[in-house]
């Protein structure tokens, strides 16, 4: 278990680091190498991949708001949409 979580740890910050210098982001990389190197079903590397999206997001998110930098009204709009569309 451990050997796995290390692995993960590895190939995180790898992907990380070759997504930051592509610009492409890390995502990109992750989802493949989950597959590949750690035979992880395409259901659950995507799935894991969602969710560091999300978290990440979210952290952001607060941080802008507690700046001031979001237009709440506007945010909201487009939330509805997104939220919409995605149904």
């Amino acid at each position: 278990m451990l050997e796995i979580l290390i692995n993960l740890l590895v190939l995180s910050i790898g992907a990380g680091f070759i997504g930051a210098i592509s610009g492409l982001g890390g995502g990109v990389f992750i989802v493949p190498a989950l597959i590949i190197l750690a035979h992880m079903p395409m259901q659950i590397a995507v799935g894991a991949s969602l969710i560091s999206v999300v978290a990440t997001s979210a952290g952001a998110s607060v941080a802008f708001v507690r700046d001031g930098w979001t237009n709440l009204k506007v945010a909201m709009v487009l939330e509805c949409a997104t939220v919409t569309g995605a149904v």
